[in-house]
């Protein structure tokens, strides 16, 4: 495990954070040779950068309102722990918010950047175009409306608590189209995404239900 702080805020990455993005880098990577090899790690280099900016949005959103906070990257991405029950529904909103929109503004500042620099070759332009598509697929697949992403944690806080069963329904029937559409278009990796959320979505509504 990987420890340090940013900004006086903890960060800890966890080693399945490393495996899941070296996976995600092999697909439709030729890892035959050095250079297939140095394209993988070039992914998961320029993913932990983006996916690390997005995580210290919720962060610095939390550290805002003067809330302890840790960020722990993990999985298929990572989190910012803070105290729960203390935020209300607009802080809410914001911290999650802050997320995606900090990674997304760090895309368009390395695109523009990109404009008056001639990167010196291939790798060091394959690392960059790595970097913008995980800075602006993540944090739109992120804002989604599909619990628990973090579309699906914003519509939570918009609708409340009292609201709770129709935010289960609107993430379980946004997951179950993405994931039809997805296998129709043979993304297995998406379907497979999709259908775990719709089905967690879909156990979550039943189980509310019954209260």
């Amino acid at each position: 495990m990987v420890e340090f702080k940013l900004f006086g805020i903890p960060v800890k990455v966890m080693p399945i954070f490393w495996i899941t993005l070296g996976i995600i880098g092999l697909i439709g990577s030729d890892i035959r040779d050095g250079l297939g090899l140095l394209e993988v790690a070039l992914f998961v280099l320029a993913g932990f950068l983006s996916i690390l900016i997005h995580e210290m949005g919720h962060a610095l959103m939390i550290k805002k309102y003067k809330l302890p906070t840790q960020v722990v990257l993990a999985s298929f991405g990572g989190y910012a722990v803070y105290p729960a029950g203390v935020l209300n529904r607009l802080q809410s909103f914001l911290v999650t918010a802050a997320g995606p929109g900090l990674q997304i503004l760090g895309g368009l500042v390395v695109l523009a950047a990109l404009n008056f620099i001639e990167l010196p070759n291939s790798m060091i332009n394959l690392f960059f175009y790595n970097f913008l598509w995980v800075s602006f697929a993540w944090a739109i697949l992120n804002c989604v409306p599909i619990l628990p992403l973090d579309g699906g944690q914003m519509l939570s806080a918009i609708m409340g608590p009292k609201r709770q069963n129709a935010v289960f329904i609107i993430s379980f029937s946004v997951a179950a189209l993405l994931a039809i559409t997805a296998l129709v278009y043979q993304q297995i990796f998406l379907v497979l995404f999709m259908g775990m959320f719709a089905y967690q979505n879909f156990q979550a509504w039943q189980q509310s239900k019954g209260k």
